[in-house]
């Protein structure tokens, strides 16, 4: 009779153990996923930056052409306040301030009216559309200021509106001499400024 030998049992293999996300790190389609996230994260930052310092910058701009703007206007109601045409020549490049006087020819003894040959040329310019026509030319075209920073302007003299008013029960039509001056961006063609104006020598016209 055989011995009997009982065949040695092996337990089967035990699966390797799992390592935990933080013994082990993070894994490639982990770290993939983050580093796209990061991509994502650093463009919309940088470009946040740019129209940022875009903003910015014309912000800048427009506040600059304002200021010359400014200045220019300035330049403008000058020769607008000291335009005279008390001598029947109009001019407005004196460098004194004008007084009341200063504004309309004196009268003359001479003269049957009292009016002097100024004072009719004045007042055939009062009545006609001629006389702004110095004051835009002594205004004259843009300044080098302005066209370096990218502005234009221009003068519209030709709509200068008229008023009836009635003299001695007569409906007279009187010129008020108006003009606009514009101020735009060259480059873009935004409205940067639009002033109209008389001249103060406009009170005296009859």
């Amino acid at each position: 009779m055989k011995a009997f030998h009982p065949t040695a049992f092996h337990p089967p293999p035990l699966p390797p153990p799992r390592r935990s996300r933080g013994a082990g790190g993070f894994s490639l389609v982990e770290l993939m996923v983050s580093s796209v996230l990061l991509v994502l994260a650093l463009t919309g930052t940088s470009v946040l930056f740019v129209e940022s310092n875009r903003s910015s910058a014309a912000a800048e701009t427009r506040y600059r052409q304002q200021a010359l703007v400014d200045t220019d206007l300035a330049r403008v109601r000058r020769l607008n306040d000291r335009y005279t045409c008390s001598t029947g020549t109009c001019t407005s490049l004196g460098t004194v301030e004008l007084a009341k006087n200063d504004f309309f020819p004196p009268p003359t003894s001479t003269a049957a009216n009292g009016n002097s040959s100024a004072g009719q040329l004045f007042e055939a310019l009062c009545n006609s559309t001629s006389l702004i026509t110095q004051l835009v030319a002594d205004i004259g075209a843009t300044p080098s200021t302005l066209t370096a920073a990218g502005i234009t302007y221009s003068i519209d003299a030709a709509n200068q509106g008229q008023q009836t008013v009635t003299e001695f029960g007569t409906n007279v039509v009187r010129n008020l001499h108006r003009y606009t001056i514009t101020y735009t961006n060259s480059s873009s063609g935004e409205l940067l400024r639009r002033v109209t104006l008389v001249p103060t020598t406009v009170a005296w016209c009859p």
